[in-house]
């Protein structure tokens, strides 16, 4: 499973974080990044399967605050909208979800959530669309 931590810790105390680290991890902890902030924040992005691959990242609590959550990885449907590509986005969920089942209605509302935020003239109707998106999702039928 996808890890990311945020380590909030005093740089003076930087050789006991080595010295920990540098202590033994298990086999299961895997980074994929690890990012030094400009303050006295590090965000690690790792994977581990067991509790002991999470106790591992729980001593870094010794040298200072480690938070900890599962993280979905959800990059390229973030890239999409980044890219406003609405059709790369649509084609992707929906491949995802069968035709006429309830999962492909949510897509469907998703993509027009989406579409409804990249027609609208400026930032502000965006969000005036998206709140009349959220009216009409709560009136909709199951």
């Amino acid at each position: 499973m996808l890890f990311i931590s945020i380590l909030t810790s005093e740089r003076a105390r930087d050789p006991e974080l080595w010295a920990t680290i540098w202590n033994g991890a298990p086999g299961g902890v895997r980074l994929i990044g690890a990012y030094n902030l400009a303050n006295n924040k590090r965000v690690f992005a790792w994977e581990g399967d067991s509790p002991a691959d999470l106790q591992f990242m729980d001593r870094f609590n010794e040298v200072g605050v480690m938070e900890t959550s599962p993280a979905f990885d959800r990059t390229d449907g973030w890239r999409a909208a980044f890219a406003h590509d609405l059709d790369g986005f649509a084609a992707a969920q929906r491949a995802r979800a069968k035709e006429g089942t309830p999962a492909r209605r949510a897509v469907e509302a998703g993509i027009e959530l989406r579409r409804r935020g990249m027609t609208a003239p400026n930032r502000e109707a965006a969000r005036a669309a998206a709140r009349e998106w959220q009216r009409e999702q709560a009136l909709a039928p199951d």
